[in-house]
């Protein structure tokens, strides 16, 4: 019998494991994929360059993560192309917005604008928190638009433009469909939007040489054969002081304990014996899998740095509406990304990987004018993959986070949960599915 069974070795599942064994442990991962690290993806080009198909953007507060990467020697890279221009689409108007190092793109008017307009939507996420009566009384105004409420508490455009860009850039999603309601949802668990602004107003991110696929590599081959892949769980039975788990196979792994770190649908769908409280499956079902389709455009070269302009784009309207160059310094190619999320998502899910391809381009050419054909089309349907059923994250419904969110992560028995939508800090994302990996292990270890 294993002191823990750990059911996904995505960052969550391998952390918590890593943390357990170093204890003293004895712990198997069970991962279904014939591959680790979960929603975290590394696609292999030809030319020896790769794209990353799922998490991959290392912001700043993720201290946790840059602390396994220092760790296990790993480097981070910065944006390819600093300096140059980006593009915010707002009702059809492509407008370029500097980011040239020696020319800050807001004059110091339009910055504390910017910085009073953030503090005062941190404030209000506080508020929506802390006070219950307030938030219930004023439950149809926090349903308006993200976007009608940032025009109304900016007073200069350049703000309001920066404003739309670092969100996207965080959050991805900022479409007219988005309220205030979920935005200060995503303040709060997410990371922190000013911290993401240098002093010049130029967006921090960075990235793991090659890919954040490496960081699960290292933790599951410092684990070795405790990582077991090809195994899916179909059930849990369990009492009060041990479980047993059930793969698809057939084979039945007894343990003390169990830490799943599937989505929390997927989680709540197994076989359990005895069922798992009721009121834990009704709150599972009104967390929504995030749906994203994560693509990349690929051409001859990064024809958009010719122009001065650094690949990044937002815009209010269309198939996608966030694009980043994420080529790489040795590579043949330009890779332009972008997302298609929501409704675009859902609709284009349907369609061919043709029409997607299209529809992307069409979205490029209204950002950036002329563009000249590609040479590839790259992409991943997260709602499709059995064993994700969405990504980045999950998200509430509006106002259940508040309520209900932390208390999904206690334990039910021998039964513990991780993952990145069980996170206070972070929540979906890799630092958030990292931190929850540790709080779970720690829980465990706590209780013997």
């Amino acid at each position: 019998m294993f002191d823990c069974a750990v059911i996904g070795a995505g960052y969550a599942g391998l952390v918590a494991a890593q943390e357990l064994k170093s204890r003293g442990k004895s712990v198997v991962v069970l991962e279904a994929r014939d591959r680790v690290g979960g929603r975290v993806e590394n696609i292999d080009l030809p030319d020896g360059s790769y794209l990353e198909m799922g998490g991959q953007w290392v912001g700043p507060g993720f201290d946790v993560m840059q602390e396994l990467i220092r760790k296990y020697g790993l480097e981070t890279i910065g944006v390819p192309s600093p300096g140059g221009k980006f593009i915010v689409r707002i009702r059809g108007e492509a407008i370029e917005a500097s980011t040239d190092e020696d020319a800050p793109e807001l004059n110091p008017f339009e910055m504390a604008d910017l910085g009073q307009g953030l503090l005062r939507l941190r404030r209000l996420a506080r508020r929506y928190r802390d006070d219950e009566v307030w938030r219930k009384a004023n439950d149809a105004w926090l349903r308006q638009g993200m976007r009608r409420w940032a025009q109304t508490n900016f007073r200069t455009k350049a703000a309001c433009v920066r404003f739309g860009e670092v969100y996207t850039s965080a959050f991805l999603d900022l479409s007219d469909e988005t309220t205030l309601l979920e935005g200060l949802g995503r303040v709060l668990t997410g990371p922190d939007l000013e911290s993401m602004l240098a002093t010049d107003g130029k967006l921090m991110q960075e990235r793991i040489k090659g890919g954040a696929w490496q960081l699960a590599r290292v933790l599951a081959d410092e684990l070795g054969d405790s990582v077991r892949l090809g195994c899916a769980v179909v059930g849990v039975r369990y009492d009060e002081s041990q479980a047993t788990v059930v793969l698809s196979s057939g084979e039945e792994i007894a343990a003390r304990t169990v830490i799943n770190t599937m989505p929390p649908r997927l989680a709540a769908a197994l076989d359990y014996d005895p069922p798992l409280p009721q009121w834990r499956i009704d709150e599972n079902d009104k967390m929504s899998p995030g749906n994203i389709i994560k693509a990349y455009l690929l051409f001859e070269q990064p024809f958009w740095r010719e122009r001065g302009l650094s690949g990044q784009s937002s815009a209010d309207e269309g198939a996608v509406r966030v694009t980043f160059d994420t080529t790489l310094a040795d590579a043949t190619q330009g890779h332009m990304m972008g997302f298609f999320a929501g409704g675009e998502a859902q609709s284009l899910a349907k369609r061919t990987p043709q029409i997607r391809q299209r529809a992307f381009l069409e979205s490029l050419r209204a950002a950036f004018g002329e563009v000249p054909k590609p040479v590839g089309y790259a992409e991943r349907l997260w709602a499709a993959e059995p064993y994700s059923k969405g990504c980045h994250g999950a998200h509430f419904s509006p106002g259940i986070w508040s309520v209900v969110g932390p208390t999904l992560a206690e334990p039910v028995g021998p039964l513990y949960w991780a993952g990145a939508e069980y996170a206070t800090k972070f929540n979906g994302y890799m630092e958030g599915a990292i931190r929850s990996g540790q709080a779970t292990a720690a829980q465990v270890l706590a209780h013997g």
